[in-house]
């Protein structure tokens, strides 16, 4: 939203801010857990999440997906996705069980601060979290800030359709390169930046 002009930075640190508290606190009223699911295809997962109660939550890259829910629920899953022929399934640390119905509560927040913003149309689409698809009105942008909570993000498909669209260079902003990985084992041929730091930020720029 930011790089597209639709908002200035000191209500987009707002509003990032606010989300993350609101998720915080939907992890403590309805407490969850995550974990990564490496080497099992979505439609044997998702077979896993039906017997469990549970939900996919991130499609990261081919062979990397993440589950949400319940803690014992996901404990239970992890058991069902092994005897599926997972090969490894790894607890994350995460304070709830987000992009899952348990997030509802966020949403409901996000929903009131969201519906005050005065937001400019996107300069550039916009591709959503749920869909892989752009956008490129302020309705759509503000539905997918408040369903991406509660859905699973679609990280492959995301990455897939802006690189088949010409898209050859991805800048991840902050700590860490776990998303600036995951694009490598996406699409293969793009150029990849990681900017976690003023130093690299000013190499990038200068």
């Amino acid at each position: 939203m930011l790089a597209a002009g639709m908002l200035d930075f000191p209500t987009a640190l707002t509003l990032a801010r606010l989300r993350g508290k609101l998720m915080y606190e939907a992890g403590l009223l309805k407490p969850g857990s995550m974990a990564a699911v490496l080497g099992l295809d979505e439609a044997k997962l998702q077979e896993a999440c039906s017997e469990a109660g549970t939900w996919i939550a991130n499609i990261n890259s081919p062979g990397q997906i993440v589950i949400s829910g319940e803690k014992a629920k996901i404990e239970k899953t992890c058991e069902i996705a092994k005897t599926k022929g997972a090969a490894r399934c790894i607890p994350l640390q995460v304070s709830g069980a987000f992009h899952t119905p348990l997030m509802q509560p966020a949403a409901d927040g996000m929903a009131k601060k969201i519906a005050s913003l005065t937001l400019r149309p996107p300069s550039v689409p916009v591709i959503a979290n749920m869909t892989a698809q752009p956008l490129s009105t302020v309705d759509a942008v503000k539905h997918e800030l408040l369903d991406q909570l509660c859905h699973c993000v679609q990280w492959q498909k995301s990455v897939e359709f802006m690189a088949a669209n010409g898209v050859d260079t991805f800048i991840e902003i902050g700590p860490g390169k776990v998303l600036t990985g995951l694009v490598r084992r996406i699409a293969k041929d793009a150029k990849t930046v990681n900017l976690s730091d003023m130093a690299s930020i000013k190499a990038l720029t200068a």
